[in-house]
């Protein structure tokens, strides 16, 4: 028997129809999906925006905080730091962002600012900070970029919002100056004069500090008589450090040793109050002098003299006179100088400057070089590319140097001595550092209007390098010296701190 399927009324078959739709889950999803699908894209492109917008900022602050930085490392304190900090800033660094095209990738300044303190707190704007009236005090750069926008791929103009955001960055860099294992003295700026401002007076040391004609000029630094005394040009005293303290002893100890431990910064420095009558034996063992306090120190390598300690004394070699290694002046030394003059070194022939503390430069090389050097037939000094001659005399330093580097130090003069040391026992002297050069905190006393005893937090207009041109006699404390130069970096003492505040 065939079976069949019965002829159903349409009205069934369209019940049925739906109802075998509406139990038929498969497929269900999506509606689900296509609904969820436009959040979830929505959602991936604001997160796509949102990190190329961090990234974008990310940029932007790295390249203001280089920019600062770069400027920060300019500010000596000396006149024309703004201008090369400025400089810096423009033309030093170029930073570009991953986006936007041409020279909208590059991060361009918007501003430039510079303080001298910054708010007390970082969470005060920066503008309230006081800012720099010179070159001389400013010690912080503000540096703010122009703000980048970015287009985003999240069409929020569609929502009523705009199709591009903007993002900017500043940075705030400073710099201080820190000299370490420095001589702890200071010395009140030689090159100012009354009247001179701050400014005038750090661009007259300044100037100084590269023209070869002041370089070679004698200076007579005289010691502070302390009291209530002015601080006049030419003076000199010793600083107070947190490693050294103010101790007469633990004073003329780190003035005698080669690497002192102290670390003195520009921002600020601490004048010892007081007159120490002793310092001629921490300043005189750099000649192989011994004597006083330093008279057991022979031997050790703390306390060695120069390689070369040739100062004008009788004697066979070094600091020797008589078999002492004390100080010994002396007398009818054939090279020019005053005839009460101590030593046989010669000094400038004139002094015009500084009240009759400073010469000018003009000294008699040629007799120096024939009594020192004559006798063992030394040709002539080329210094700097010029014979030296008594028309044009180099400074006493380039000849020191020269008899360093040519290793004439061991000639002998007629009346015995050579600059070899003969009383240190230690081995053979190092050249590093350079014993007869001093690092020096060089201060404007005059226009800060230092007076009185132990003046705090004093700035440091720069740090000076000094050459230690005479031993010091007994009962003297002036220091006969020659302006080499100003602490730069890669002398072997300069620790420039340049750092981001904010």
């Amino acid at each position: 028997m065939n079976s069949a399927t019965p002829n159903l009324p349409i009205s069934h078959k369209i019940r049925r129809g739906t109802r075998l739709f509406w139990n038929d889950t498969r497929g269900v999803i999506l509606p689900y999906v296509t609904i969820m699908l436009v959040v979830v894209v929505g959602v991936a492109v604001l997160a796509l925006d949102g990190a190329r917008f961090m990234s974008l900022q990310t940029q932007l602050q790295n390249g203001a905080d280089a920019l600062a930085l770069a400027g920060a490392a300019e500010l000596d304190r000396l006149p024309d730091s703004e201008t090369r900090a400025i400089n810096a800033i423009n033309r030093l660094l170029t930073n570009a962002t991953l986006f936007g095209t041409d020279t909208d990738r590059d991060v361009r300044v918007a501003g430039i600012a510079f303080y001298s303190r910054l708010p007390p707190s970082d969470a005060s704007p920066i503008a309230t900070g006081t800012l720099a009236n010179s070159p001389t005090n400013a010690r912080f750069v503000a540096v703010t970029v122009q703000p980048v926008t970015l287009r985003t791929i999240f069409p929020a103009a569609l929502f009523g919002g705009s199709n591009a955001v903007t993002t900017g960055a500043s940075a705030v860099a400073g710099f201080d100056q820190v000299v370490c294992q420095a001589t702890p003295i200071y010395v009140c700026n030689p090159y100012e004069m009354p009247g001179m401002t701050y400014d005038q007076a750090s661009e007259a040391l300044q100037g100084a500090a590269t023209a070869p004609a002041a370089l070679g000029r004698l200076i007579r630094l005289r010691e502070f008589p302390g009291g209530d005394a002015h601080y006049d040009a030419g003076d000199y005293g010793f600083l107070v450090s947190s490693t050294i303290g103010g101790n007469v002893s633990a004073v003329i100890n780190a003035t005698a040793v080669a690497r002192p431990p102290a670390c003195l910064a520009q921002n600020g420095v601490n004048l010892r109050p007081g007159f120490l009558v002793s310092a001629r034996e921490a300043f005189n063992v750099r000649f192989d002098i011994y004597e006083g306090a330093m008279s057991g120190n022979q031997g050790d390598a703390n306390y060695r003299p120069s390689t070369n300690v040739r100062k004008g004394y009788v004697g066979g070699g070094g600091g020797t006179s008589g078999g002492s290694c004390s100080a010994q002046a002396a007398t009818g030394w054939p090279i020019g100088s005053p005839p009460n003059q101590a030593t046989g070194l010669p000094l400038d022939r004139t002094w015009p400057y500084l009240d009759g503390r400073m010469g000018n430069g003009d000294w008699d090389v040629e007799t120096y070089w024939q009594v020192n050097h004559g006798a063992d037939g030394r040709p002539t000094p080329l210094i700097n590319g010029s014979l030296a001659s008594n028309a044009s005399p180099p400074s006493r330093y380039a000849v020191y140097r020269y008899e360093i580097e040519q290793g004439y130090v061991a000639d002998r003069s007629p009346g015995g001595e050579t600059g070899a040391p003969a009383c240190y026992s230690g081995g053979a002297p190092s050249d590093a550092p350079d014993r007869r050069v001093l690092h020096a905190a060089i201060i404007n006393c005059q226009s800060l209007g230092l007076a009185g005893e132990g003046p705090t937090d004093v700035p440091v207009a720069a740090f000076g390098k000094l050459f230690l041109t005479l031993p010091l006699a007994r009962s003297q404390t002036d220091l006969y010296v020659e302006l080499v130069g100003l602490v730069r970096p890669g002398d072997g003492v300069n620790f420039d701190m340049v750092q981001l505040y904010r």
